[in-house]
């Protein structure tokens, strides 16, 4: 690890070169850190460009781009000539300078990527199940060949028989096909099988699956050992729970969970003699392991931990304790680096992904010392080396920075990349600069203000410490669902907004828009991540993990938007658990609720949109909605009736469930210091035409919002209530700024009236801002950097209370039936209702963006471009 010294005057060599504490203006064009935008390329370099995570990156060396593509995960064939990247939607082909060879289009798995010994075939990791085969000197014929890699759960070696096989992966039709290894000889792949918790052997002369070993929970990564003889696999979930033990379900399997924040408790990594192909070894106490190497003349393992911040070495041959190294300087000490992969350089040093910082740790295998980084892109997440150069694939690469028509973004269109790093910007003099690089992006000084001991001051908005007073006793968080800025206030008079692109106008938004005009008008905030499934994690913990991000597009496993998946959640825990840890009351209404029940007592099935909205207007004579979830730390604290997903239950319902619950507040005189809120109809339901139009559900979305603050502003905690209103993601949405460009309001008898605030702000901005409300300390790195929303208060109190704005369109405003369309609106009305709305937010995105731009734009093409007609961005979702 850089020793505290090392690492203060590196960053004592930055700010005193750049004046201070105004690093940010000296690197960014003269501007100030909280005007600029997200993706704006600094001093005029694209590949260098402001994140929606607190963060900036400046990649050195040659950077490649690859459109509309996430790498996954890459390999450099045994000549050294050509490199590998498997992308969520693309196998390509690269020189070893890094020109792109050719492509061949898939069905990624979440990773996996090997080549034969003779650098003439690639293996690849496909879903459903399968291998792909890419004969090298046929690259543009594509895959030449797939073998399903399945293997029957009852042929598995099963322990703990009793608690029944649904603890392993049973009754999942996709095995999940991920990391790949070939034998020196040729003869056999390596498979490991993430869902099925096994290993499988495939002949590579014939394609038959041989042999089959059961594993620990969740195989990811495999590396095989320079001799051969030995097989290093990753198992993220670690030994297989007993129904003794604390654990949750991932995929059907038992994971063994940490009890204070139901996060997965720890990883394995088995070796395997692929002789007898039998596990020689366990090795444990390592949280999510990601992509091993072997080090020291295949003599010992670099391990990194990507839930724990560590690098851990053991031995390959001798049970000695395994050795940490913290990936995590003193200066950010706290957790969020997330060291996805490490390799070992030709001079023994060790290089380490570091996602979570967008860098590469190098690391004195004699010291075991960290002694400097290395600036990527945007979430480094594999490693090759050849030529004299390391190979990093960044999954993020330069953000969504896909330019569409009428200069729209989208957040899913990536712009990934290869960045290839000559071995000569990685010696220890070029080092010092590169590490003070990477402390400037990383926000390293603004950690001093984390540490500080709190001071007796008078109580203001948002205190400067955490354990300073505050005027707000309460914070009502209330996350909705997938729009982005311009969607919804774009075309707000004041604000950064293009009318063009906006799709629910203040006819539809009411609310939205007073809200936004009487209190502060937010036109530079941010969601940080890019689906649901890694949106909702930053949304309530302020980070998305290394699991979340290994299976972007690759959703096999779990799709975790409502929670259900412990290898999905940060190990430092949600909001909630900061407020129980810290004493804090707290009423979670929706949030992370997987298991809800919608039952009609008469018939006893769930019904659709229009037969529950009928029961609705007579009062819910006939249904029974109960809420459940996975998650055993958060169930005292929810609300037994208030559900999230799916969306055929009307936003009003839950404004009336949360309305009665504040009656009963103002009757015993307090309400919860935190309540956490899901509306999430504003994600609609595209064009299926059992279900309300788009501009219906964001009418009630906009109505059940605004019955909620008029409500708050007129009872006696108004005066102490703080509503903060954020978005989970922004994928159904385009922008003119950045598809991560996000609907926010922030509410309260301190704010601003009248205001547009163009301060940066994102899902970390909004969680730091109720720590230091409520007196929380930071869960991660993340929010412990983040900008609080400060300069939306004053220090004065205005008590004026809001007046909801009634809807202008019918809330049971259905969409047209599919007989009466034609064209494009019918091909795409067909889709959405062949789409799962019981599971809402794991719906093809794309087809559904599409669908609505479609209905409420007939005669505007859409600007997103696309090969395909009806698939209009990256599917997102299964």
């Amino acid at each position: 690890m850089l020793s505290k010294r090392h690492v203060s005057a590196l960053l004592t060599i930055t700010l005193t070169s750049v004046a201070g504490l105004t690093v940010f203006a000296a690197f960014y064009h003269a501007a100030p850190p909280g005007l600029l935008r997200v993706g704006e390329g600094i001093l005029g370099n694209p590949t260098e460009v402001v994140l929606p995570t607190n963060q900036t990156i400046t990649p050195v060396g040659n950077v490649v781009q690859i459109n509309n593509n996430r790498p996954k995960d890459l390999a450099v064939s045994p000549d050294g000539k050509r490199i590998a990247a498997l992308c969520q939607g693309n196998l390509i082909v690269y020189s070893e300078a890094g020109v792109p060879l050719g492509s061949v289009a898939i069905s990624a798995g979440p990773l996996g990527i090997a080549w034969s010994p003779d650098s003439n075939k690639i293996y690849v990791a496909l879903t459903r199940g399968e291998v792909g085969v890419l004969n090298i000197s046929r690259l543009t014929s594509g895959l030449e060949k797939t073998w399903v890699v399945d293997t029957p759960v009852n042929d598995l070696e099963i322990p703990d028989v009793a608690a029944g096989r649904a603890g392993r992966g049973a009754g999942l039709k996709d095995p999940q096909v991920a990391g790949l290894a070939v034998s020196n000889d040729g003869s056999k792949l390596y498979v490991a099988l993430g869902i099925r918790n096994a290993l499988a052997v495939i002949d590579t002369a014939t394609g038959q699956v041989t042999k089959t070993l059961s594993v620990d929970a969740a195989p990811y990564h495999i590396t095989l050992s320079p001799d051969g003889t030995r097989l290093a696999v990753s198992c993220r979930g670690g030994e297989i729970a007993r129904l003794s033990q604390p654990h949750a379900l991932s995929a059907k399997t038992r994971i063994r969970i940490d009890s204070d924040t139901d996060a997965a408790l720890d990883g394995s990594i088995l070796l395997v003699d692929t002789g007898k192909m039998k596990v020689s070894r366990k090795i444990t106490g390592v949280r999510q392991p990601g992509k091993v190497a072997f080090i020291n003349h295949g003599l010992q393992l670099a391990i990194p931990g990507t839930d724990d911040d560590t690098l851990w070495i053991a031995s390959v041959s001798s049970v000695k304790p395994l050795r940490g190294i913290p990936m995590a300087p003193s200066e950010d000490a706290e957790f969020g680096h997330i060291p996805t992969a490490v390799i070992e350089l030709p001079d023994q040093r060790l290089a380490v992904a570091c996602g979570g910082v967008n860098a590469i740790a190098i690391v004195d295998q004699t010291t075991l010392a960290v002694t400097g980084f290395i600036p990527t892109g945007w979430y480094p997440i594999a490693l090759g080396h050849a030529s004299n150069a390391l190979f990093v694939a960044n999954s993020k690469g330069t953000g969504g920075r896909v330019k569409q028509r009428n200069g729209a973004f989208n957040v899913h269109g990536t712009i990934g990349t290869l960045q290839v790093i000559p071995d000569s910007l990685s010696t220890n003099q070029a080092l010092i600069g590169h590490t003070r690089r990477v402390a400037i992006n990383n926000r390293w000084e603004s950690k001093v203000s984390v540490d500080r001991l709190p001071r007796l001051v008078n109580p203001q908005p948002i205190p400067d410490r955490v354990g300073e007073p505050s005027v707000f006793d309460h914070v009502v968080y209330i996350i909705k669902e997938n729009q982005t800025y311009d969607s919804l206030l774009g075309d707000m008079p004041g604000g950064n907004g293009d009318p063009k692109l906006c799709l629910f106008p203040e006819d539809v938004s009411p609310n939205h828009h007073a809200l936004a005009r009487e209190f502060v008008l937010l036109d530079n905030t941010y969601a940080s991540g890019t689906n649901s499934a890694d949106g909702h994690q930053w949304a309530v913990s302020a980070m998305g993990n290394g699991y979340i991000e290994q299976n972007y597009a690759a959703h096999s496993r779990s799709y975790p938007y409502d929670g259900g998946d412990p290898l999905a959640y940060s190990p430092r825990g949600f909001l909630w658990n900061a407020a129980i840890k810290a004493g804090k009351s707290l009423r979670v209404y929706g949030e992370f609720v997987n298991k809800p029940s919608i039952v009609n007592t008469l018939t006893g099935k769930v019904g659709g949109f229009a037969e529950i909205w009928k029961d609705y207007k007579k009062g819910f004579k006939n249904y029974t909605i109960t809420s459940g979830t996975d998650n055993a730390t958060l169930r005292p604290y929810l609300h037994p009736n208030y559900i999230g997903f799916p969306n055929s239950v009307p936003d009003q319902w839950r404004a009336d469930l949360f309305i009665k619950d504040l009656e009963r507040f103002e009757a015993i005189g307090t309400m919860p210091n935190l309540s956490i809120l899901l509306l999430p109809n504003d994600h609609t339901s595209g064009t299926s035409d059992v279900s309300p139009t788009p501009r219906a559900t964001v009418a009630d979305n906009d109505l059940a919002l605004g019955r909620i603050v008029e409500r708050l502003s007129h009872s006696p905690f108004w005066a102490k209530t703080l509503i903060l209103v954020i978005e989970d993601d922004a994928q159904l949405g385009l922008d003119h700024v950045d598809g991560h460009r996000t609907t926010a309001l922030c509410i309260s008898a301190y704010t601003k009236r009248h205001t547009t605030v163009s301060q940066q702000y994102n899902h970390p901005s909004f969680l730091r801002t109720i720590e230091l409300v409520l007196g929380l300390k930071p869960m991660n790195r993340f929010d412990a950097t983040a900008t609080p929303l400060t300069a939306c208060f004053n220090k004065k109190p205005d008590m004026r209370p809001y007046k909801v704005r009634m809807n202008k369109i019918p809330l049971d405003e259905m969409n047209s039936k599919v007989a009466t369309l034609k064209g494009d609106a019918k091909t795409l009305a067909i889709a959405c209702g062949k789409m799962n709305w019981n599971q809402v937010d794991s719906v093809n995105a794309s087809v559904v963006s599409k669908a609505i731009w479609q209905l409420i734009k007939p005669t505007i093409p859409f600007p997103i471009k696309s090969k395909n007609s009806l698939f209009a961005a990256e599917y997102d979702g299964d």
